[in-house]
C-alpha cells in the first residue's frame, strides 16, 4: 500500500539516484581493480590509459549529476506535498467559519 503513495516524480527521483550510485560504483570497482601492489593504476598503453581515465570522469561526472538530480526531483515533489497539505488545510479551515 505504501508503494501506491510514490508518485510518478519520486520514482523518477529514486530510479535517478540508483543509476548515479551504480555508474559511481562501476567506475571505483574498475581503478580498485586496475591497482597494483604500488597502489598505481597500471595501463598497457598511454592512449589506454588516456581514453580510460577521460571515459571514467565523464561517466563519474554523469552519476554525480543523476545522482544531484534524483535527490533533488525527491525535495521538490516532498515540497510540492508539504505545499499543497497546508493549502488544503487553509481553504478547509475557511470553509468552516
Amino acid at each position: 500500500m505504501v508503494l501506491l503513495m510514490v508518485t510518478t516524480v519520486q520514482w523518477y527521483g529514486i530510479i535517478l539516484i540508483i543509476l548515479g550510485l551504480i555508474f559511481r560504483y562501476i567506475v571505483a570497482r574498475n581503478r580498485f581493480n586496475r591497482r597494483g601492489s604500488g597502489g598505481l593504476q597500471q595501463y598497457d598503453s598511454y592512449n589506454k590509459a588516456l581514453v580510460t581515465t577521460a571515459f571514467e570522469r565523464f561517466l563519474k561526472i554523469i552519476g554525480t549529476g543523476m545522482l544531484l538530480f534524483g535527490v533533488f526531483l525527491i525535495a521538490i515533489e516532498w515540497f510540492n506535498k508539504s505545499t499543497t497539505e497546508k493549502y488544503k488545510l487553509e481553504k478547509l479551515k475557511e470553509q468552516q467559519r
